[in-house]
Order: structure tokens, then sequence, then C-alpha cells
């Protein structure tokens, strides 16, 4: 343990990894693509020894071990992200009227929904690369945050309201999230 910490976590930084350090400010290179996150917490203090990050904190309460515990959580994230990339898959899902779906600029357009002759429009958050098919849509990326916050976006527009959401269950759902080679299916 570091002088003056009271508690602290460390994570070892894989070898096809690069991670530089600028005041709370991380970044870190693979062979996916490059993340940049600031940790601004007073609290906690961030280092590199040898081939492993270091996360502590001087202050002995419940909030500021979390917070350590947060700031370690974020960097799995990025290095998974940089190393394997995140891919959600998505199922378009009707009853009658077929769903079309386009990409435009940052934009997915969603049209024929529920026979609707609007267009419904969902935000793509970040850099993130959507494929459609003709019934899924595959949003994939190294920063989870964009990629999922993306595909919640999609979800979001296809909202039903005011009919019983047990019998209209038109809409486009998550059905698939994979880490790099793990997959986790929510259905």
């Amino acid at each position: 343990m570091s002088e003056n910490a009271v508690y602290e976590q460390r994570i070892e930084i894989p070898s096809d990894c690069q991670i530089s350090l600028e005041d709370k400010t991380i970044k870190i290179s693979g062979p996916k693509g490059s993340l940049e996150r600031s940790f601004p917490e007073p609290q906690t203090k961030i280092q590199t020894e040898g081939n492993e990050l270091v996360v502590s904190t001087h202050i002995n309460r419940k909030r500021s071990r979390a917070l350590v515990g947060t700031v370690i959580a974020h960097v799995r994230n990025m290095l998974l992200g940089v190393q394997h990339g995140y891919e959600y898959e998505m199922k378009i899902v009707y009853s009658h009227f077929p769903i079309t779906v386009e990409i435009k600029d940052n934009m997915v357009v969603i049209k024929n929904f529920i026979g609707e002759r609007g267009v419904r429009k969902a935000r793509l958050v970040g850099d993130v690369e959507v494929r459609t098919t003709e019934d899924e849509v595959f949003i994939s990326g190294v920063n989870i945050d964009h990629v999922s916050q993306s595909a919640a976006n999609i979800q979001q527009a296809c909202k039903i309201r005011d009919k019983d959401r047990r019998v209209f269950l038109d809409g486009i759902y998550v059905i698939r999230k994979r880490k790099g080679e793990v997959t986790k299916s929510i259905v």
C-alpha cells in the first residue's frame, strides 16, 4: 500500500494496452482504439506502479472507498473496450406493420412503426458503428457508455404510449450484449 493510503485497489494493465496519466485524466489505447476519461474526485489518487494501475484514498469513509471501486470499474470497462470492443444486438419486433430502420448521420430513423406516417428518430451517442439487417440492429464500439446509451435511445424511441404493453409488443429491443468474447443474452 502506498503512503497515507487507507484503501487501495489495483488493476493489471494488459501487455497490448498503453495507459497515460495527466492529473486525473486516464488515456488508454489498445488494438481497437483509444479512450480518455477524467476522474476529478479529490478523495482519490491515481498512479501507475509497474504494469498495474493503483487507485487509492486517504479517507476511511464508505463513500471514498466506493469511489475507488468506481474508478477501477470504469478503467476495467475501458481496457475491455480498447482490447475487444462492445456490441449490442437488438431485435426489431412487429406484429402487422413492418418496421424499417435507416441510419442517417448520427441518427437512427425508424419508419412505419405501428403504422405511423411520421418517423421516429433516435440519437446515436459518440463514436459507434451501427449495422442493420431485415430484423436486427447491431451497435458496436469501444466505449460501453456510448454503445449502451445509443441502444437505450433506440429502444426508448419505440416506446408505445396509451396502449397496453402486454398486447402491443412492437418495438426494437436489446436481446444480446457482447463484451469481447463474453456474450450475455437478455432474452
